[in-house]
């Protein structure tokens, strides 16, 4: 094979630098990922559109579409996004500039998506009930530490919560069996006290003519053998009693130490989990159990004796906090502090004091300049 000339190379090397530039080049970092592009969809688009729309059922649309595509990685679907969401931005400024138009078309979108937005509410409800469900048939049975003492049905129990549906049924099982067993005990007895009376009424009946051979001899039926009679009563009887001392024995049996072990653990557990859940609430975190605490208040008798600076009182020591206004309440109304020194940190150590003082000033200093910068944009957009 002959080697190329130079008029051949030199036209390859004109060809491939035309075309290098090109050649399409992957990015190695995906465009959701740069900084190009997040600060203006986020700083400028997004804020933009919630700034100007002024119709909360227009925002919440707003918000509910960039969160549904907040996914998107296809760099030509963001692109189409984008430029929908500007064209919007450019609507919202109109309609805020007093176009009287733009302003009618976004009233009557605003009713339109009320209605969707309801809906959209009640699914969202529907769903969350759902899996609340389904998270609590998942979730496995808690062990506090309390007992299921030993009865006729069951030996001791862990009260678990929720209680699994296999111990209630045994429980209920048991109940109802151990009443049917004594209604089959009590019409078992009286057919044993039947055959003994027929029994016996035969006996007296053909003892004087029985045994001859004339034609008043009549044959023997419940006195000729009485036992072989009772025998299957008798039989079922003696299952019934069985059954029965098995109830007496569940009833008194012992307590396993393993399952009394475990009980300890799971109390020294609670008490844990609950100081720990005390010390998050001191620092400012909030759960259903607080808020729930925080409803309660006196007996009804003790609170129609108390006047509306006693209830407010109550209802302020019954917060979690133990800092300012609420730390001296509860010093007044002798409420024990798991902390009694930290009230007195409210304003900070005084070594600190000169520089609290130059962040609180500082702070305020960014704040003015804020109101002057928002005010200074509205006065552009009139």
């Amino acid at each position: 094979v002959p080697l190329p000339t130079a008029s051949s190379l030199a036209h390859r090397a004109e060809i491939s630098r035309l075309i290098s530039p090109l050649r399409r080049v992957r990015p190695k970092i995906p465009f959701y990922d740069l900084a190009a592009h997040r600060i203006p969809t986020l700083w400028s688009l997004y804020r933009g559109l919630l700034k100007h729309a002024e119709r909360k059922n227009v925002k919440w649309r707003i918000s509910t579409i960039f969160k549904r595509n907040q996914h998107t990685f296809q760099a030509h679907i963001a692109k189409e996004q984008l430029i929908q969401g500007h064209r919007w931005l450019d609507i919202f400024i109109h309609a805020k500039q007093g176009d009287a138009r733009r302003r009618a078309l976004l009233d009557r979108y605003d009713r339109m998506i009320a209605a969707k937005r309801d809906r959209a509410e009640f699914r969202r409800l529907v769903r969350e009930a759902l899996e609340e469900q389904a998270r609590l048939r998942s979730r496995p049975p808690i062990f506090k530490g309390s007992f299921i003492r030993p009865t006729f049905y069951n030996k001791l129990l862990p009260r678990l919560v929720p209680q699994p549906a296999n111990i209630s049924g045994m429980i209920y099982k048991r109940r109802m069996g151990r009443e049917s067993r004594f209604a089959n005990k009590e019409l078992i007895e009286g057919w044993v006290e039947d055959l003994k009376m027929e029994s016996k009424f035969e006996e007296a009946l053909l003892g004087p003519w029985w045994g001859g051979a004339g034609e008043n001899d009549w044959d023997r039926v419940f006195s000729d053998n009485p036992r072989a009679w009772r025998t299957p009563s008798n039989e079922k009887l003696k299952i019934i009693q069985a059954a029965l001392n098995r109830d007496y024995g569940r009833l008194s049996s012992d307590y396993p130490p393993s399952l009394l072990q475990a009980g300890a653990n799971a109390r020294r557990l609670k008490i844990q989990r609950f100081t720990r859940q005390r010390a998050r609430e001191r620092c400012g975190e909030i759960f259903a159990s607080t808020l729930k605490r925080m409803r309660q208040g006196p007996p009804a008798h003790i609170l129609e004796k108390m006047g509306p600076e006693r209830r407010k009182m109550d209802r302020i020591i019954r917060g979690p906090g133990e800092a300012g206004y609420t730390a001296a309440v509860k010093i007044k109304m002798g409420v024990k502090l798991k902390n009694p020194e930290l009230w007195k940190l409210e304003d900070g150590k005084k070594e600190d004091w000169a520089r609290l003082d130059r962040m609180e000033a500082e702070v305020a200093a960014e704040n003015e300049r804020r109101r002057q910068v928002a005010s200074e944009e509205e006065e552009q957009d009139a």
